[in-house]
């Protein structure tokens, strides 16, 4: 339905940011901080989903559309809603590769074509919106409202491809489980779109400027979405079924044996909820998060995962000291990002890391090793 995508990568430096609005949605809209990178210098605002994914948006989409499409990332992140992402590797890979989610207001913005002319490749978009795509009145509904689709192609693409390449790898047609589940679908291994599909195949896509890989990670999102159940309407059913047949959870499973075993395969945690829009994770959640934060590992190489479970609303600031009492680094906490990645001082040796709150008071302090 929504066939405009991109694969590209760029780097940025995130700087401190203003907080515009707070909504129920437990999501902060912040000022853009990278107005002056030349491909983000377009985009107004912005939300860090989780330290994992930031979804940058330009006027014209509105904040209402901004906080819909965040927290359906969330949500797909955190699908059991417990403030914590599910799949600690997915948020690395996420974080190190420099995730990110463009909201445009039309094809062709400001916005767009600024992302486009100073594109490298140092962070990884690999899909897009348009603001009329974004409808937070009808949230993952297929006519009205793409989110569901693009943010999971980000998602699978710059996260679970990279993560588990045995399974969702795309460069090699057959390597991967995901391509060879394809393959079965679509009634053989077909590089381009062939002139016919064989009669046995349920997934028959048909746009010829899609290849391989981009006709595996389409397939990827019909499998996901008809698992969570958000497919299984008559008119959605009618409306697909020239590209995808087996439109309802039963279906999938009776259908598409191999792939429905992949999909739910608790290893590579993909959601199995859908999302409605709205994330605010709340004590009422059946997990238990601990109150200190998480450091991992510990000793480690110097890149260390922290989880700041009960203080996420209360961090300001993280800062390293030597155990002569000397800072090494300090690193600001904007927004609600749960979760952090930091490098460490190159040298090995002992440190203590200290939370800190708005007004400097230490919230809790730990050792570290770095080997």
């Amino acid at each position: 339905m929504f066939k405009k995508q991109y694969t590209f990568v760029f780097l940025f430096l995130l700087t401190a940011a203003v907080p515009l609005a707070q909504t129920s949605s437990c999501l902060d809209i912040l000022a853009n901080p990278d107005v002056q990178n030349p491909s983000l210098s377009e985009f107004d605002r912005y939300i860090d989903v989780l330290g994992t994914i930031k979804f940058y948006a330009e006027p014209g989409v509105s904040d209402a559309q901004l906080l819909h499409a965040a927290s359906i990332g969330a949500e797909l992140l955190d699908n059991d809603e417990n403030g914590v992402v599910d799949d600690l590797d997915l948020a690395e890979q996420l974080i190190s590769i420099n995730a990110v989610m463009p909201l445009f207001s039309e094809e062709g913005s400001p916005a767009e074509n600024a992302m486009m002319d100073n594109w490298d490749d140092s962070f990884c978009v690999s899909a897009v919106l348009y603001s009329q795509e974004i409808a937070p009145w009808a949230p993952v509904d297929w006519f009205e409202d793409a989110s569901l689709e693009e943010i999971l192609h980000t998602i699978n693409v710059c996260g679970h491809v990279e993560l588990y390449p045995a399974i969702f790898a795309l460069d090699t047609p057959g390597a991967s489980q995901l391509c060879q589940a394809m393959d079965l679908a679509r009634g053989g291994q077909f590089l381009g779109v062939p002139g016919s599909y064989p009669e046995e195949a349920w997934y028959h896509y048909t746009d010829v400027t899609c290849d391989y890989q981009c006709m595996a990670i389409e397939y990827l999102y019909w499998c996901i979405a008809t698992d969570m159940g958000v497919l299984n309407t008559p008119e959605i059913c009618t409306a697909i079924e020239e590209e995808w047949e087996p439109c309802s959870p039963e279906l999938f499973e009776n259908v598409d044996v191999m792939m429905h075993s992949i999909v739910n395969n608790a290893a590579y945690k993909l959601p199995q909820l859908a999302p409605n829009g709205i994330y605010c994770p709340t004590n009422d959640v059946p997990q238990v998060i601990m109150n200190d934060p998480e450091v991992f590992p510990n000793p480690s190489n110097g890149r260390l995962i922290i989880q700041l479970n009960s203080l996420t609303t209360k961090v300001s600031s993280v800062m390293v000291s030597d155990y002569s009492g000397r800072a090494v680094m300090s690193h600001n906490v904007n927004g609600y990002s749960p979760m952090l990645v930091l490098d460490l001082p190159e040298a090995k040796g002992y440190y203590i890391m200290t939370f800190l709150s708005t007004s400097g008071e230490s919230l809790y302090t730990t050792n570290l090793i770095v080997e």
